[in-house]
């Protein structure tokens, strides 16, 4: 299945290029510093990866989640 990545301003580029190499994959990108999305608080990176774990629902590509999301 297509992958989902998600990556920070500081790694993002590294995830994508990764991610990019499986056909139909998505990485979102966090703008903002920081590690474990999934378990920052922040709505948008877990919407997004509990979406993909239960279902493998892909956002679309481009997907940005914000600080304070």
């Amino acid at each position: 299945p297509p992958l989902l990545g998600a990556g920070t301003w500081s790694d993002y580029t590294l995830t994508d290029s990764l991610v990019r190499r499986v056909p139909g994959s998505v990485t979102v990108r966090y703008d903002g510093p920081g590690h474990v999305l999934y378990l920052s608080g922040n709505r948008c990176a877990i919407g997004h990866a509990t979406r993909y774990l239960t279902d493998l629902t892909l956002p679309p590509p481009g997907t940005v989640c914000l600080p304070g999301d």
